[in-house]
């Protein structure tokens, strides 16, 4: 089966999928089809390493096409590292993004026009509906809204979350400035094996995976 919507009219305008390739599927044709906005909630922590690169490639395309976009991610997704990374990303291009405490769905809706809601929370990829019924997807977009608005922006998250030491903050600064690596050990008074290990323990905490993604968090803080 492809990623189709279903019709509306006379024909039923819901299904449910079953396994990762039709979710996947069902969700990157929502995602080709919005012309205006998506709302997302995604369970990134449960989602496999295919589903994720998956979202992360449609999420930038959307960005690209100029759509906005929201992202509702749980407090327990941004303990893993590569989604923070995915997070700060997305957001630097203009994504909306908030945390909730928990999600309990794993939803996208886009343009109040279609959504994909998962049958099975827990494990958004073993099964999901897809709908175009208005009913349904003006439901599920008033629902959504209501967990946004009771969520917290990113960033203050983050900030709140990360509460850099000193110490932390000066290899901040001394990582975003030009320079080279040995100059910069020298300056914290470190040998080069031990600096290495501290930015590399750094950008783990802070979910970022380059200099470029840390001076993007140093100018966040400091804003």
């Amino acid at each position: 089966m492809d990623g189709s919507l279903p019709r509306q009219g006379n024909e039923v305008s819901s299904r449910r999928l079953s396994g990762a390739a039709q979710v996947n599927a069902a969700a990157e044709r929502i995602l080709f089809e919005a012309r205006l906005e998506i709302s997302s909630a995604v369970r990134f922590e449960r989602l496999g390493a295919e589903s994720f690169s998956l979202y992360s490639y449609l999420a930038s395309r959307c960005l690209r096409r100029g759509l906005n976009i929201r992202f509702l991610v749980a407090k327990a997704a941004l303990d893993e590292a590569h989604v923070v990374a995915f997070m700060r990303r997305i957001g630097a291009d203009g994504a909306a993004i908030r945390v909730a405490d928990e999600l309990d769905s794993h939803v996208l809706v886009a343009d109040n026009r279609a959504a994909l809601i998962a049958d099975e929370p827990g494990d958004p990829e073993t099964a999901a509906i897809v709908t175009q019924e208005p009913g349904l997807v003006c439901n599920m977009a008033a629902l959504y809204r209501l967990a946004w608005e009771q969520a917290v922006d990113f960033d203050a998250f983050m900030e709140n979350r990360l509460d850099l030491s000193p110490a932390d903050q000066q290899l901040l600064e001394l990582i975003t400035r030009p320079g080279k690596d040995v100059t910069r050990a020298r300056a914290l008074g470190v040998s080069l094996r031990t600096f290495h290990r501290r930015v590399a323990d750094l950008y783990e905490r802070l979910g970022v995976t380059s200099r470029v993604e840390a001076a993007l968090v140093a100018r966040n803080l400091v804003a």
